[in-house]
């Protein structure tokens, strides 16, 4: 079996920080929004890395609104249901990593356990 070396980006998502509903930077923070349906009382959830509200180029509000219509919401979206949002922001760094150089961080940092496939305990490659 031939291991890809084909370089792969990876999201390294860091700084997880409970936050107010705009105390978040456009193009700086990824975010995740929790909330409660005030009809349903169904819990949503939804989350946008950071690059994607500054590639849209939308404003911090259309970026909540925005998560909230992906989080499943389809009612309207007024100031009751945005104070009703737990916001989490975060950062995140962008490099390349070839799959060896993956395989190799794994097996230092999970004591040679390798990742597995599809939630299962087969490994994705033999560590060697």
């Amino acid at each position: 079996m031939h291991a890809i070396q084909s370089a792969h980006l990876i999201n390294l998502l860091m700084s997880y920080t409970p936050s107010l509903f705009l105390a978040m930077k456009v193009g700086k923070h990824g975010i995740i929004i929790e909330f409660t349906e005030p009809v349903t009382n169904t819990k949503r959830t939804a989350t946008y890395l950071p690059e994607v509200p500054a590639h849209e180029g939308w404003t911090k509000i259309e970026a909540i609104d925005s998560l909230v219509r992906k989080a499943g919401y389809s009612g309207e979206i007024t100031e009751s249901v945005r104070r009703r949002i737990r916001l989490t922001r975060y950062q995140s760094t962008l490099f390349s990593m070839h799959y060896s150089e993956y395989i190799s961080y794994v097996k230092a940092t999970r004591g040679g356990v390798a990742p597995a496939i599809n939630g299962t305990s087969k490994p994705a490659m033999a560590l060697s």
